[in-house]
């Protein structure tokens, strides 16, 4: 398999560093894939054949040769919601082959629509899990997109999102990334209209060789729209995490707002977290605001809660779910939760 540039950083920085994209290769290069259920009102569902061409042509997602395969070779759903419409669509991946599939999302003017997003898997057969999402939201639409990723932890998974938000816009992304061995998350948010909205909440728990390779740009280019950025996790054995967030402000987005935060718990010595927060603008008049941390558990909160009697181990356990039960308390499927914390409570 050959090797390839990954989540590559807007405006790289020194290449010593060596943190200015991730080198890896797709796994499970074969003919078997997986189909996919989608839970949805039928009349807003229709087939989405191969070569139907991207929302905007100049997306590349987390490697351009990846999406370009996706866009050449794998089928998948077209999701229209007319204007002033109210839908819930469910999407699950069960697999046990090889997964590739496409999203396109069109929400007209002032509609809602709420996507479950929930991806699992068994079997050695199931080695890598890979899709294009796209969203288009009209002006006054309204998205919130739920994702919990519950793959086995020795599966690929990767993931390429893109977004264009019109005038007064609103979308809400929440991911809970727990599985996988190698997870590559891209996601492009283009703010281009005035108003516009988006929150994207990213929680993730690493154990032994997991890998979480984030990148995530918005760009700015209407009046007055906002973007904020939380993603925060804990990491454990020899696993890994690179983030790598980008607020780009373009001429036009006089008045807009963006923020960022990157926040890793460090469990063990030999982890590893790579933040790179970024500000690139083009325009005055704007507010870009960013932050990154990583460190260990506080010694005084964990004294504290060891001397109510609690072991070390239970206490991390508190002090870790603590952290990442807020975003999963989001979802709103109680069944889905409950798969998710146990897979915490497994992990630390």
């Amino acid at each position: 398999m050959s090797e390839l540039l990954f989540n590559e950083l807007p405006r790289p920085t020194f290449r010593w560093l060596r943190v200015n994209h991730t080198v890896s290769s797709l796994a499970g290069e074969d003919t078997s894939v997986q189909s996919i259920a989608v839970e949805a009102n039928q009349n807003i569902l229709s087939p989405l054949p191969t070569g139907t061409a991207l929302l905007n042509a100049k997306y590349e997602g987390a490697n351009k040769d990846a999406v370009q395969a996706l866009v050449d070779n794998a089928e998948g759903y077209a999701i229209n919601v007319p204007a002033k419409e109210k839908e819930v669509v469910g999407i699950r991946i069960d697999a046990n082959a090889r997964v590739a599939n496409r999203f396109q999302f069109i929400v007209g003017e002032g509609a809602e629509l709420e996507v479950q997003f929930y991806v699992t898997g068994t079997g050695e057969a199931l080695t890598n899990v890979s899709y294009l999402n796209e969203y288009d939201v009209k002006e006054g639409g309204k998205v919130v997109v739920k994702k919990v990723n519950l793959l086995p932890e020795h599966v690929q998974h990767i993931e390429h999102r893109y977004t264009k938000l019109e005038d007064k816009a609103d979308v809400e992304y929440i991911n809970i990334e727990l599985g996988g061995s190698e997870n590559i998350l891209n996601y492009y948010h283009d703010l281009v209209g005035q108003e516009s909205h988006m929150v994207h909440d990213i929680a993730y728990l690493g154990n032994e060789e997991q890998k979480f390779d984030i990148s995530m740009i918005m760009s700015h280019g209407g009046k007055k729209s906002f973007s904020d950025i939380h993603t925060l996790g804990a990491l454990s054995g020899n696993s890994k995490k690179s983030f790598r967030g980008t607020l780009d402000f373009l001429h036009g987005a006089t008045a807009s707002e963006g923020a960022e935060e990157d926040t890793c718990l460090l469990l063990d010595p030999t982890v590893k977290s790579v933040s790179l927060p970024l500000l690139l603008c083009k325009e005055d008049n704007v507010v870009g605001n960013h932050a990154a941390s990583a460190g260990q558990i506080d010694h005084n909160k964990l004294f504290y809660i060891m001397s109510r009697g609690f072991s070390e181990v239970e206490a991390k356990h508190i002090i870790v779910e603590s952290m990442i039960r807020p975003i999963i308390d989001r979802i709103g499927d109680e069944t889905i939760e409950e798969a998710a914390l146990a897979a915490v409570r497994n992990k630390i």
